[in-house]
C-alpha cells in the first residue's frame, strides 16, 4: 500500500484548502498519510501530524508556491521521497502541478504514469561547517544595503576571477530562472548538471559563466560590510572578510513529479504579467 506525506503553507487559505482536499481523496481511497506538524493542526488533526525529516513516505506532495517549497526541501533528507509540488502561489515555476491536476497526478503516480525529473541541487560549505543542500542557489552577499562586496573567485583551486559589486550567486539549473536570471545570467535546461556564476550589479563589466558539474567553486571574501551567505533565499549563515565557501554539485537531486514536464511552458509565460 503506498504511503504519502502533505506539506503546505499554512499561511495561505489556499493552499490549506487544497491540502484538506487532498487529504479527504487519500483518505477515500484508503491511502496512508501523514502530515507535516503545523498542517495537522491548521486541520485539526494532530494524530497525523510528523516533523518533515521524519517523513518516510513513497511520496511527498508540497502545497504552495515556490518560497514553500525551497523551506521545505532545506529540510529534506538525501533519501527523500519523490516530490509532487502543487501551485498554490503567483509563479509556481518550481512546482508541477496545478491544483485542479491534483487527483489525476495522485492517480498517475500510483499507476506508475507520471513525468519524472531530477533537479540538482548544491553543496556548499564554509570551512568545515556543512551548509543546507540549494535547491536555487548559494547568495554571497552583505547584510548591509549597498555596500560594495568584493571577492576571489576559484575554480578548482585555480582563481578564476574577481567579484566587486552587491554579491555573486552560485546556481544551479533550476536556479537559473530565478535570481540568477534577474541579475543577467542564462537560462538553463533543467535536465542539463552545471553550475552557475552569476555576479549581482557588478561595478565593472562582469560575465556570468557556466561550469561543468565536477567544478567546485572557492569564493574568499575580500572586502565587505557584516558579509553572508543565503540559501535558496531562507537560511542565511554570517560569513567574515577571509571566509571562504566552497561550492559544487550535489550527488543526491530530488525527484519531481508530475503529469507532463513544463519547464518551457512556464518560461514562455513568464513576462506575460504579476501572476505568470
Amino acid at each position: 500500500m503506498p504511503s504519502v506525506s502533505v506539506i503546505a503553507n499554512t499561511a495561505k487559505p489556499e493552499a490549506v484548502s487544497i491540502a484538506e482536499r487532498i487529504v479527504a481523496y487519500l483518505s477515500g481511497e484508503g491511502i496512508e498519510f501523514v502530515l507535516e506538524e503545523e498542517l495537522a493542526k491548521a486541520l485539526n488533526r494532530p494524530g497525523d501530524g510528523v516533523p518533515l525529516r521524519s517523513m518516510r513516505t513513497d511520496l511527498l506532495v508540497i502545497v504552495g508556491g515556490d518560497g514553500t517549497i525551497l523551506r521545505a526541501c532545506l529540510d529534506l533528507p538525501d533519501d527523500a521521497p519523490p516530490i509532487m509540488a502543487v501551485n498554490a502561489g503567483e509563479r509556481g515555476f518550481l512546482t508541477t502541478v496545478e491544483p485542479s491536476e491534483v487527483k489525476e497526478a495522485l492517480r498517475a503516480f500510483f499507476e506508475g504514469r507520471v513525468e519524472v525529473e531530477e533537479r540538482m541541487r548544491l553543496e556548499a560549505r564554509i570551512g568545515s561547517t556543512a551548509l543546507p543542500k540549494a535547491l536555487n542557489e548559494v547568495c554571497l552577499t552583505s547584510k548591509v544595503p549597498a555596500k560594495l562586496f568584493k571577492a576571489r573567485v576559484r575554480k578548482n583551486g585555480a582563481e578564476m576571477c574577481w567579484v566587486e559589486g552587491d554579491g555573486l550567486l552560485v546556481a544551479t539549473p533550476a536556479g537559473s530562472t530565478a535570481y540568477s536570471l534577474s541579475c543577467g545570467g542564462p537560462v538553463v535546461d533543467p535536465g542539463l548538471r552545471c553550475l552557475l556564476l552569476t555576479p549581482i550589479c557588478p561595478v565593472r563589466p562582469s560575465w556570468p559563466f557556466v561550469l561543468p558539474p565536477n567544478a567546485e567553486v572557492e569564493v574568499e571574501v575580500v572586502r565587505a560590510r557584516e558579509p553572508v551567505a543565503v540559501v535558496d533565499g531562507q537560511a542565511v549563515f554570517e560569513l567574515e572578510v577571509g571566509s571562504v565557501v566552497c561550492v559544487r554539485a550535489s550527488e543526491r537531486p530530488l525527484r519531481f513529479v508530475g503529469l507532463r514536464a513544463r519547464f518551457y511552458e512556464k518560461l514562455a509565460r513568464r513576462g506575460s504579467g504579476p501572476h505568470a
